[in-house]
């Protein structure tokens, strides 16, 4: 495993960990989820699974996650998307005749589907799994909701609200972070144009985090393939093959192969 770090223009770092294979024509740039890091279960999973198979994998730091250097920079929308334009840019340049794809996960997958809808992306081949397409909904309500008076006092109060999400961990998220989300619906934007992508989704059927419905209401309404995993959560780990499945679908995805080559 190779570690190393990207210097973005405003001086800030993005830690990063990858495993090539020699020769690999595809490589995954993973994008991990609220409270997580480059180095989660999930991105574990997929760099022992797929540089076997000839696919490289590239992960990182989020804004505000994992090592202290991307502790550093604030989380917001527009620096979570300048991240991964420039691990995607480093991609490009190191490794030329690769195709990028993407792995989204859980807050990762909202990152990636505002990235493929706003930014510039060589990448056609998007994979999500559980993903926080409604994250704003999630965090602000639906638009014609009461804002909740104790979030009200508290962003008063200190300028940031504390947010159980729950996956073990609180989050806590600014203003100005509050202000992003608010500019940055995905339902709404995917219901003016959808991106030039192939994007399919896994979800577990009974994620607490994500409700599947939401997610299963989005990927139909926009055409997008979904699978349900029974009897899972927002990790889909609950049972021992469940990480391979979710894997599997997305190693068909990248490739195009179906089930070739398990």
């Amino acid at each position: 495993m190779n570690h190393f770090n990207i210097r973005k223009k405003n001086g800030c770092v993005i830690p990063c960990i990858s495993v090539i294979p020699d020769g690999c024509r595809k490589i995954v740039i993973m994008i991990h989820g609220m409270c997580s890091s480059k180095e989660s279960d999930s991105v574990s999973f997929i760099m022992k699974y797929m540089p076997p198979r000839g696919i490289g994998v590239v992960a990182y730091d989020q804004p505000g996650h994992g090592l202290a250097e991307a502790r550093c920079e604030e989380l917001r929308v527009g620096n979570c998307l300048d991240s991964l334009g420039n691990v995607e840019k480093y991609v490009r340049e190191h490794y030329p005749y690769a195709e990028i794809c993407y792995f989204g996960s859980s807050f990762g997958g909202y990152i990636l589907g505002l990235y493929l809808k706003t930014r510039p992306h060589s990448g056609r081949r998007a994979f999500m799994r559980c993903s926080a397409v409604i994250f704003p909904q999630m965090i602000l309500g639906e638009p014609d909701s009461e804002p909740d008076p104790h979030s009200l006092h508290e962003l008063s109060e200190k300028g940031c609200i504390t947010v159980d999400l729950g996956i073990g961990e609180t989050a806590v998220f600014t203003r100005g972070f509050l202000d992003d989300l608010r500019q940055n619906d995905l339902v709404k934007m995917y219901g003016e144009s959808l991106p030039d992508a192939d994007i399919r989704f896994a979800h577990g059927e009974n994620d607490p985090v994500v409700p599947v419905h939401a997610v299963k209401s989005f990927a139909d309404r926009f055409g997008y393939q979904i699978t349900v995993v029974p009897e899972e959560g927002h990790t889909i780990s609950d049972h021992t093959g469940s990480p391979g499945l979710v894997a599997e679908k997305a190693y068909e995805l990248f490739t195009g192969h179906g089930n070739a080559g398990f």
